[in-house]
């Protein structure tokens, strides 16, 4: 495993971008930049200054809508569907990450050129299996005063941008663990194999998860 630091963490990054490029799932995107600020730096991308649209109390068709207007991501996938990767590192340690998934709610790419698409066999695969289009978000802030035992974990899942909703997972992830999480889960089709072949793992985050929370429901970062 390569050690904590913002390169290493630009580098898995890239990586994956550069590998969903070349499977022709991911059609646009930003590539990570570091920035630094005081002893912090930061893993973020051209149009993070955007993110905080999501955190109005406006439709999420609206929200859809602003981030990929504003191209505020780090890629946007083949079916239109957003993925957001910013970490925050402190020293060698980790102190914040926000990894979002925004999925078109309306499959505009496919709206503005529909045959295209009907002569694209992966896409096609993608958009029959009519998904109800909601957000996901993992979090994790290592800051004091910020996460609370049980009530609000250091790293935590937030479902559809419901407030209140933070499922506590085991430890924060990696660019690999999320991109990972969302091919497997939302893209996986019969006669597509997105996982397979992306590049190996090469950083981990230590567990954060505390006594308590693993007494409820919650996710678990394999090692």
């Amino acid at each position: 495993m390569m050690a904590l630091t913002p390169k290493s963490i630009k580098e898995d990054i890239d990586g994956l971008i550069s590998e969903l490029i070349g499977k022709g799932v991911c059609d646009d995107s930003n590539f990570s930049a570091i920035r630094s600020s005081g002893s912090k730096v930061d893993v973020t991308f051209s149009g993070s200054e955007h993110v905080s649209i999501a955190l109005g109390d406006i439709e999420y068709t609206e929200i859809y809508r602003e981030l990929a207007d504003k191209r505020s991501y780090n890629m946007r996938l083949v079916d239109g569907a957003l993925l957001q990767m910013m970490y925050r590192v402190e020293g060698d340690e980790l102190l914040q990450h926000r990894l979002a998934f925004y999925p078109s709610p309306s499959l505009l790419p496919f709206q503005d050129d529909p045959d295209a698409y009907m002569r694209d066999e992966l896409f096609i695969e993608i958009v029959q299996r009519r998904i109800v289009p909601f957000p996901l978000r993992f979090d994790f802030d290592a800051r004091e005063g910020v996460y609370i035992d049980v009530a609000h974990p250091k790293s935590h899942l937030t479902l559809g941008d419901v407030k209140g909703c933070r499922i506590p997972v085991s430890a924060p992830l990696t660019p690999r663990w999320f991109v990972e999480f969302v091919l497997r889960n939302f893209y996986q089709t019969e006669t597509h194999d997105f996982v397979g072949g992306l590049p190996q793992h090469k950083i981990k985050f230590p567990t954060s998860i505390t006594a308590n929370e693993t007494g409820l429901m919650h996710m678990v970062i394999p090692y």
